[in-house]
């Protein structure tokens, strides 16, 4: 062998562990918390894994440390994890908006003022992420609430199946037409009945009450109201004068997403909840835009997300960004979609998967880009300390004691939860 290049081996020999020591240095673990629901399917932690290798795949220098959690129980997890000080760098859940100022989350806005990425997702998911002008969070998806139908069941009951337009009080004499507890078949199931059709249905909005002001920070005039007490009214009478809704037993059985039994004619259900029905469900459906409250309204669409944040203890920040820039982007957001996981955060890759003109998924679609709000229920970060249980006591006195005089009970509610809120936010 040349001497030359003898010696020019022996030294690359030499330096060559340095080399891989220096390498493996550069590379940076990111923690990454998720959660498992009780109604996620298999592919939902296949998924899950799928995104942080194919990540590790584009970005060398950056690995992955997924940790897969029950969704019951999660944010206390988080919470105290971030206060002994060893918070994941990513993690996601549905914090109210003003959870920011705990002081807990990083400011993403010069992030994203960079990436210019908030542009590329729906309205609602773009406000689920501010406070005060700031962007705390990006949506890690994109549901909107709607009607689904089993249309076996309206085929033996010899009835029309609903159509886009239709009113909620046709939503309800459907529900009672279809009602046949002798044969163990509920008009409607879950949701709707309590005091979730004022929350996260999207009755809660096409019923004309609110439960909060747009901040969360006030219910003194707006749970109080005669409009929120129609509403109110509206959904409970559905379980007690109509009887239409699924019994407590069936919902036992199958959880919230009772419609799987197929005793159920409708449900109020999200995007959520498609992968299970197409996975599990051994009849006919369909879906339907949401009901308007009358035949001179127009549908006001009930939105979400889940959302991605950045602990900003974090040690590892810009690869932290790199992640969550990366899970909120159309690669991500593809994969997630074609998994049948989750829907996508922005229109553009509902429209690349045909989902814009889908029989089912264009419901869906047709919402989202039309909607801005944040649910009354994550307007507050205090909501489910203040205004949950007043409000929850509204049906209990309702079903259990035999009262009916709704607007009497949420005028005892609301300064209830009002003091709650008021205490919490030091006013």
């Amino acid at each position: 062998m040349n001497k030359r290049i003898f010696v020019a081996v022996i030294i690359l020999a030499l330096l060559l562990p340095a080399v891989l020591v220096s390498a493996q240095d550069d590379v940076v673990t990111v923690t990454w918390w998720a959660t498992e629901r009780g109604r996620d399917t298999a592919a939902t932690r296949d998924m899950h894994f799928t995104l942080a290798r194919t990540f590790e795949e584009s970005h060398p220098n950056i690995r992955v440390a997924l940790a897969l959690y029950p969704s019951r129980g999660f944010a206390t997890r988080v919470l105290t994890a971030i206060a002994a000080g060893e918070g994941p760098d990513v993690f996601y859940h549905y914090f109210a908006p003003d959870v920011a100022n705990q002081g807990f989350l990083e400011d993403l806005t010069p992030y994203l003022e960079e990436s210019g990425a908030a542009a590329n997702w729906f309205p609602a998911g773009v406000n689920r992420g501010m406070y005060q002008g700031q962007t705390y969070a990006v949506p890690r998806d994109a549901v909107s609430g709607f009607i689904a139908y089993n249309k076996d069941l309206f085929d033996a009951a010899g009835v029309l199946y609903p159509e886009e337009g239709w009113t909620i009080a046709e939503f309800r004499e459907l529900a009672n037409e279809l009602t046949n507890r002798d044969e163990d078949i509920y008009g409607v199931g879950a949701i709707v009945g309590g005091e979730g059709c004022m929350l996260w249905s999207p009755f809660s909005f096409n019923l004309g009450g609110e439960i909060t002001s747009p901040d969360g920070r006030d219910v003194v005039g707006y749970m109080d109201t005669p409009e929120t007490a129609a509403a109110m009214t509206w959904c409970l009478e559905l379980v007690t004068e109509d009887q239409v809704t699924a019994p407590a037993e069936l919902q036992d059985q199958f959880g919230e997403l009772v419609f799987l039994s197929g005793n159920v004619a409708m449900q109020s259900i999200s995007d959520w909840e498609l992968a299970a029905i197409t996975e599990q469900a051994d009849f006919n459906w369909g879906v339907v835009a949401p009901p308007r409250a009358d035949e001179n309204s127009e549908v006001v669409p009930w939105t979400d997300s889940y959302m991605y944040y950045m602990w900003n203890g974090s040690p590892r920040k810009e690869a932290a960004w790199e992640l969550i820039e990366w899970l909120s982007g159309p690669e991500a957001q593809r994969i997630a979609a074609e998994a049948g996981v989750w829907a996508p955060n922005g229109p553009a890759i509902w429209e690349e998967l045909g989902w814009d003109e889908d029989a089912i998924r264009s419901v869906s679609y047709n919402q989202l880009i039309n909607s801005e709000r944040v649910p009354n229920y994550l307007r507050s970060q205090y909501f489910w300390d203040c205004v949950a249980g007043p409000l929850s006591d509204v049906r209990v006195r309702w079903i259990e004691g035999g009262e009916r005089d709704v607007a009497a009970m949420l005028a005892e509610a609301a300064p209830l939860a009002q003091a709650c809120l008021d205490d919490n936010y030091g006013e």
